[in-house]
């Protein structure tokens, strides 16, 4: 019979290398990296009167999900995988989920429906600004 140890052991190690919790652990550092890199924004004095954190955060995740797309899911094999689910959709996940609309809307225009890739786009930013000003209105 199993020591209790052995058994503890092994529902961490299974619970550890749950795809769920490695999106965990991903996500959560990159909210502490979305949070440091828009505060350093705050403090910068030629950074006021526009978004910059929030631009320079979008970009660059955008940039590093595409790194890590292709780097991971392209390059690397499939065993890699559960890296991408760390890095790519818990990281920059966290960082900022602008970095998937982006490589989402890529992607369609990769695989050649480029006017789904721009509805998809102006969709998306419409009705997100929709979405504000509903909730505003309805929260005032």
């Amino acid at each position: 019979m199993a020591s209790w140890y052995e058994a503890a052991t092994r529902w961490l190690v299974t619970m550890y290398c749950h795809p769920a919790f490695v999106v965990f652990v991903g996500g959560g550092c990159g909210s502490v990296a979305r949070y440091l890199v828009g505060a350093w924004f705050g403090e910068q004095a030629w950074a006021k009167g526009f978004p910059w954190g929030t631009f320079a955060i979008n970009v660059a995740g955008s940039f590093l999900l595409a790194v890590c797309a292709v780097g991971i899911l392209h390059r690397l094999p499939e065993s890699y995988a559960p890296l991408f689910l760390l890095l790519g959709t818990g990281f920059c996940g966290g960082f900022t989920t602008f970095s998937t609309y982006e490589w989402e809307a890529y992607s369609l225009w990769r695989d050649g429906h480029g006017m789904l890739a721009l509805g998809y786009l102006v969709g998306s930013v419409a009705a997100g600004m929709v979405g504000v000003v509903l909730a505003v209105a309805l929260v005032r």
